[in-house]
């Protein structure tokens, strides 16, 4: 069972959920991991695509954006279907539900938005991974 990273984002900036899912991928790389970012549509892929790309003046995040039935290699993907590229290790979840392949990740992170609707969806997510035992823990992220 994968440990699952909740982060509840306190802002109302409203690139703060890209700029942490950047910050995740980019630590999340620099240790060794492969990592996949969920988002809820391509629109949203694409503009986390291009946050990537400008996320840091002094370094590059190799990432490409996940087409299936394509099986790209880059070690930080980005992608909104139901399915994902093979061998990776990290989820980062930016979506209102739980990826249908959660459980072929090593670890997951959850970020949540501190809105009454995002607050609901998180703990849907949080009582779902909890009821099937995983680790979970909560971050309280203020930007």
């Amino acid at each position: 069972m994968p440990p699952v990273d909740f982060y509840i984002l306190h802002t109302r900036y409203w690139q703060a959920k890209e700029q942490l899912a950047c910050q995740l991928a980019d630590k999340a790389w620099h240790q060794g991991y492969r990592v996949y970012i969920h988002t809820d549509s391509i629109t949203s892929s694409k503009r986390l695509d291009i946050t990537l790309w400008t996320f840091k003046d002094e370094s590059f995040l190799p990432h490409d954006v996940f087409y299936p039935p394509n099986d790209i290699q880059t070690p930080i993907q980005i992608g909104y279907n139901a399915t994902t590229s093979e061998n990776l290790n990290v989820l980062i979840n930016l979506t209102e539900i739980v990826p249908p392949f959660f459980e072929q990740f090593e670890r997951i992170a959850d970020i949540v938005d501190d809105t009454p609707r995002g607050r609901n969806e998180g703990r849907s997510r949080y009582r779902f991974y909890r009821d099937r035992n995983h680790v979970l823990r909560v971050h309280q992220i203020n930007r």
